[in-house]
């Protein structure tokens, strides 16, 4: 990058753009001055750290109350106060607590305080305005959440939480800024005075808001910047007593905030601002953004109030979304069942798959569908040339390893993809097959062009300031416009997911050929499983706003029963009451889709007597061919036990099968520990190998892979018996437990086929574990 410097002059210089990332904003040893911190040590509440302008707000020197308890400051009856309220809470406080100094006289400072790093950090700071009372405050949040609650779409209830924390607060403009997944944002709905320039519809670039700033919006909800012209008050001392280390003041409402930050916002023309995080879970979804021309401070209760907005707001958000994503699953469903229907009366995938076409590809946005395989290439919709294809699948299956390839950008990762960006810039790519001869199936979309509105050009979002190469925020915020090709709508988790269960069914009903059951009860089992899940993550994600809901309910019932008014204490009743039983339908659903994922089919089970049933089954076949078996000690596995038989017995049918003819046949059944650790559920889970060894044919070992593959024969038809799917099954049933299948083989040298299952945890073995005798 070159800087010019004038007279036609122009010096190289190394910009890293992520050095605003690596700011130590949560450690800036200073405070904003329109409040005093005390940093305090437990169990006696001893004062280890102040802010310097504790003179100005309270009285005594900072070296005055250094090193001595909180209460030579402040009366005892605070200080109790105070312990009483550390008993009760282990984070932040959501209430201030009433302090006194010790020669009495009236602070006008409220007082929160919270514990973070083995301390204490209690902060005061100015009481907002007098509250209208209990009925005022009950009337506007509880309004504010009706009015949230009657949205019916994302961009109303963003529109409708705009106007509600702006009534609350009175920024003359309040946005709701949500973010991409590069981080970049958008302003989505806003609510401003005439006077202020609007924003809505404005990009911002991902630096505008860096990494370290966005995890301490996840972590505190709230930032309040009352003036951006303030002097930071230094901490006296901003030293950790135990480790030295700087105050971490992240969750402090006073934390001082970053000059680049500051110098942003001058440039914008603000002075006085405020953010509140929108969460899904710990996800930071986007922000609550206000803004005002003159120094504005917003109270304490005011923004409990924005909070509690923010909180309704996401939970809407959640309900949405999980609508959507309900709504696109169950017309999945609904397609995958005539899908099934079409292909068992035409009796032919790719021509069920050409009957639905028109749904299939509503259902995943896309405009084309291709089935690609070595035998044949079935397009449907707007596709690229069968030549292009070919090069496609070749590039993805050397350049992704992974099980599935999504991009809205393929030009960007495969240049000649350009050619038919009107056609294919969007890609997914779902295997139908994991090794050679690649099957595939892919989904295209075309490329949408865009034109995106910046706030300000985004390739100067961070420019050289006068102080050398120090980064400076852009000083322009005028509407820039940027036309965007060559990029697809981007593919949604839940389209993948329903891509993913497409292929799934296609495979099934492959493998169905030869055991149809089988198939059918791994489809239903799968799809119960998912709904199961749906519902505990629906349950789970809708308890944390009720949560939230429930505390200010509380806190609105205390403080109304205080005032006496029997009728708002009935309406809080009534709002407690809902909540209760909203809680209990939630645990009832959670309860209910944690008994179906407990009911999988997977329990420890002794695989030496698993072993012997087969061949108990097997033996008349056994004694035909005069076949020796030995089985070893085999050891306690986690397994579905039925499943279990069918991979041993495929696995020592295929021995007998594939026996040499000039000398007897002889099988061995071993076990031993294989290596593999995955970590699941808290804990790593170990493996064991399964061999089933032969003496027989054996075969060429670059065919090790592809024997598992459906349909695959070494052999004609002529030559043994079977459908060749028999391997095939045998994968699927053990990947489906997480473990793996191979081969080790060379031809007249017989084969040995091995396959991992997990080890039973110590506490659930119901006897002779693995290795015992």
């Amino acid at each position: 990058m070159s800087i010019d410097i004038g007279a036609g002059k122009t010096r190289a210089v190394a910009l890293d753009l992520t050095s605003c990332d690596r700011e130590p904003i949560h450690v800036p040893g200073a405070i904003q001055p329109h409040g005093v911190l005390f940093a305090l040590g437990e169990p006696d509440l001893r004062i280890v750290g102040v802010s310097a302008n504790l003179p100005a707000l309270i009285g005594p020197q900072p070296d005055a109350v250094l090193d001595r308890p909180l209460g030579a400051v402040f009366d005892e009856a605070s200080i109790g106060r105070l312990r009483t309220l550390l008993h009760q809470v282990d984070g932040p406080a959501a209430s201030p607590v009433a302090m006194q100094r010790r020669e009495g006289g009236e602070l006008g400072l409220d007082a929160v305080l919270h514990r973070h790093d083995g301390l204490v950090l209690l902060e005061f700071e100015p009481r907002g305005p007098d509250s209208e009372g209990a009925h005022a405050f009950f009337r506007r949040t509880s309004g504010a959440i009706r009015r949230l609650q009657a949205a019916r779409t994302l961009g109303d209830a963003c529109a409708a939480a705009a106007r509600e924390v702006r009534a609350i607060t009175g920024f003359d403009r309040v946005k709701i800024y949500r973010f991409a997944s590069d981080f970049s944002g958008e302003v989505v709905a806003e609510s401003r005075h005439e006077g202020i320039e609007s924003f809505l519809g404005l990009h911002f670039p991902p630096s505008d808001i860096p990494a370290q700033a966005r995890a301490l919006y996840a972590l505190n909800p709230i930032r309040l910047i009352p003036d951006i012209d303030y002097r930071p008050s230094p901490i006296v001392p901003d030293r950790h007593p135990a480790t030295g280390r700087p105050l971490d003041l992240s969750f402090a409402v006073l934390r001082s905030v970053s000059p680049i930050h500051l110098e942003y916002m001058r440039n914008m023309g603000i002075r006085g601002t405020m953010s509140v995080s929108i969460l899904r879970g710990d996800r930071l979804w986007g922000l609550i953004a206000c803004h005002n021309r003159a120094p504005r401070h917003i109270g304490h209760d005011a923004r409990q109030a924005c909070e509690m907005v923010a909180q309704v707001l996401a939970w809407q958000i959640g309900v949405m979304e999980e609508e959507a994503v309900t709504r696109h699953s169950l017309e999945g469903k609904a397609i995958q069942r005539r899908l099934l229907g079409d292909i068992e009366q035409l009796r032919d995938h790719r021509a069920g798959l050409i009957r639905n076409s028109e749904a299939l590809l509503e259902l995943m946005g896309a405009s084309g569908l291709c089935l690609y395989g070595r035998d044949a290439v079935t397009t449907i919709g707007r596709t690229p040339p069968d030549a292009a294809i070919e090069r496609l699948v070749d590039w993805a299956s050397r350049t992704d390893g992974s099980e599935l390839f999504q991009t809205d950008r393929l030009s960007t990762l495969l240049p000649e993809a350009a050619a038919y960006a009107d056609v294919a810039s969007g890609v997914l790519a779902v295997p139908l097959s994991r090794t050679p001869p690649r099957r595939i199936m892919l989904w295209f979309r075309p490329e949408v062009a865009q034109t995106v509105r910046w706030g300000g050009n985004p390739e100067k979002s961070v420019e050289i300031g006068p102080d050398g190469d120090r980064l400076q925020p852009r000083k322009s915020f005028a509407a820039w416009t940027e036309e965007s090709r060559g990029r697809a709508v981007p593919w949604q988790p839940h389209e993948i997911v329903a891509a993913v269960e497409l292929r799934d069914l296609v495979i099934d009903v492959i493998l169905r050929k030869a055991e149809e059951l089988e198939s059918v009860n791994t489809q239903l089992a799968r799809s119960n499983e998912e709904l199961e899940s749906f519902a505990y993550v629906a349950s789970h994600d809708l308890k944390e706003p009720l949560r939230h809901i429930e505390a200010f309910a509380g806190l609105l019932g205390e403080s109304i029963r205080q005032s006496g008014d029997d009728r708002l204490s009935a309406m809080v009743g009534g709002i407690e009451s809902s909540s209760r039983r909203l809680r209990n339908l939630i645990n009832d659903l959670a309860e209910f889709s944690r008994l179906g994922r407990q009911a999988q089919p997977l329990a420890p089970a002794d695989l030496g007597d698993i072993a012997d049933e087969v061949m108990a089954d097997l033996r008349q076949r056994i004694d035909e061919a005069a076949a020796t078996v030995t089985c070893e000690r085999l050891p306690v596995v986690r397994c579905d036990r039925n499943q279990m038989r069918q991979v041993l017995q495929n696995l020592l049918s295929n021995a007998l099968k594939y026996r040499h003819p000039a000398r007897p046949c002889r099988i061995r059944i071993s076990a031993l520990e294989s290596g593999e650790r995955t970590y699941r559920d808290g804990a790593d889970e170990t493996f064991a190998r399964i061999c089933v060894a032969d003496n027989g044919i054996g075969f060429d070992p670059k065919y090790a892979d592809q024997v598992f593959e459906p349909f695959q024969r070494l052999h004609g038809p002529d030559e043994y018996e079977g459908s060749g799917i028999g391997l095939a099954i045998c994968r699927k049933i053990v990947q489906r437990h997480g473990g793996k299948v191979g081969v080790e083989t060379a031809p007249d040298q017989g084969a040995t086929f091995w396959f991992s299952l997990p080890l039973p945890a110590a506490d659930e073995t119901p006897g002779p574990g693995f290795g015992t005798q």
